[in-house]
């Protein structure tokens, strides 16, 4: 502006420069260039209507960081989350249910870092895991052929019941958290998926495939009524892994729950409020005619925390039953509240706590280069060396009890000399699903290894 100009005009540039000023406070740097692009492109229309315009960008700003404000996240770092390396990509996001109460979720997922938000029933969101780092929230995993789904999602655990509506305050900063996170990383509304979608079992004694149907978890976010509350337009329909044959169908109720849901969340959830939640639990938690140990309890149904308490009072331990075909009609199936770390199952299973054969455990891959037995003798195989080798295959045949198995690995090799982990698995060498057997026979993972006081001639296992 020139000495010349009018007294009003000189009031009305400081007014245009503090609304400048404000768009650049509440919108960052990006809404400061676009006050500075707006006041050069449209000046020609008249200054009243630069004011007009400008007016209404910083109404808009302020409505888009009302939103913003109105989610409340509260820092509950895990321990773990220095230790965890930061993922390269973020492809997914990835939504659970804690199928529990928020005292102990709460304390479960902050203990081992298995979700980077949770969302309690009064709308509180917690950050547990720094969004850019890895959380262990997925386990044994897939994806369109990828495997370990950790490696490139964000895990958000919503406090409640895969078959119960969340309340209104969870709907409302879910939707922004989502709102937030798609933003940031460019996530498109079918790219956000449930863990039920992507948890895939181990072969076992019921399925001798890899299968869909390991978890139930968030199963109700597949639901469009579900998702369009969350502000979700789009979904998956259909399961690229099972399509591809690369995992079996195990439950096929829930894969159509998940790809072809029934057409009102409403009913179906009223359906089921005549019936109180922990009724409706028990109730499912029976075995029956068509409903087996493993309909039941899942991967969960030979581990010693799962007690099956038979009809004439007896009970037993998942892993005290070997006739699970002859378990009688009416048996209850009940967990013990013992945390248990998610990630825990793309670890080690045991020959004697697991099941008591090398097909138990691994399923039609037992003979496979890429399931390791570690045998009490300090032994190490692949079960490709055992079954090539005919004074070996006994031990394949009937493996000693203590014998430690690891599908879906490779050999990574020893950490010698100039091989270091970090060598030997490049950026996974501190990854959870990283394994480290050192000389003495203990085994840690990438969360638990100091890369500065790794032993030569440990052996370092890499998941496929």
């Amino acid at each position: 502006m020139t000495r010349g100009e009018p007294a009003p005009h000189r009031k009305f540039d400081r007014c245009v420069d503090d609304i400048g000023e404000v768009l650049f406070n509440d919108s960052g740097m990006h809404g400061f260039r676009f006050y500075r692009y707006a006041v050069s492109t449209i000046e020609h229309a008249g200054r009243f209507a630069v004011l007009l315009f400008l007016i209404l960008a910083v109404l808009l700003a302020g409505a888009s960081e009302a939103a913003a404000k109105a989610l409340t996240i509260s820092n509950h770092f895990s321990p773990l989350n220095q230790k965890r390396p930061f993922r390269t990509t973020t492809r997914h996001i990835v939504l659970h249910t804690t199928e529990g109460a928020l005292e102990g979720s709460l304390r479960k997922v902050h203990r081992f870092g298995e979700a980077h938000y949770l969302v309690a029933p009064s709308g509180e969101v917690y950050r547990i895991i720094d969004r850019r780092r890895i959380a262990t929230h997925t386990g044994r995993s897939m994806w369109k052929g990828k495997s370990t789904l950790d490696d490139f999602t964000i895990g958000i655990e919503v406090v409640g019941y895969h078959d119960e509506d969340i309340t209104t305050a969870q709907y409302a900063s879910l939707r922004e958290l989502l709102r937030q996170l798609k933003a940031i990383y460019r996530i498109r509304d079918k790219d956000v998926l449930t863990h039920s979608m992507v948890a895939y079992g181990r072969p076992n004694r019921f399925h001798p495939q890899r299968h869909r149907g390991r978890k139930k978890c968030g199963m109700l976010f597949a639901h469009p009524d579900v998702r369009r509350r969350l502000g979700l337009s789009a979904r998956p329909t259909r399961d690229p892994d099972v399509a591809a044959r690369r995992l079996a169908v195990a439950d096929p109720e829930l894969h159509r729950f998940l790809y072809r849901p029934p057409r009102m969340w409403a009913a179906l959830i009223g359906a089921r409020e005549s019936q109180r939640p922990d009724e409706r639990r028990e109730a499912t938690r029976v075995i029956a005619k068509g409903i087996n140990a493993w309909n039941v309890a899942r991967d969960r149904y030979d581990h010693r925390t799962t007690i099956y308490e038979y009809p004439d009072g007896r009970r037993f331990r998942g892993d005290e039953i070997r006739e699970w075909e002859a378990i009688p009609a009416g048996t209850r199936v009940r967990f013990e509240d013992v945390p248990e770390r998610e990630q825990s199952f793309e670890g080690f299973l045991e020959i004697g706590r697991d099941g008591s054969r090398a097909s138990d455990l691994a399923g039609d891959l037992y003979t496979d280069s890429t399931t390791i037995y570690f045998f009490p003798s300090g032994l190490i195989r692949t079960g490709a060396e055992l079954n090539k080798n005919a004074s070996l295959r006994k031990l394949l045949e009937r493996p000693p009890k203590g014998t430690r198995v690891l599908a879906g690995y490779i050999y990574g090799g020893y950490v010698q000399g100039v091989r270091s982990a970090s060598r030997i698995a490049g950026r996974k060498w501190n990854y959870p699903s990283t394994f480290y057997r050192l000389p003495d026979g203990r085994i840690l993972s990438g969360d638990e290894i100091d890369d500065q006081k790794i032993p030569g001639r440990t052996l370092v296992f890499l998941l496929k």
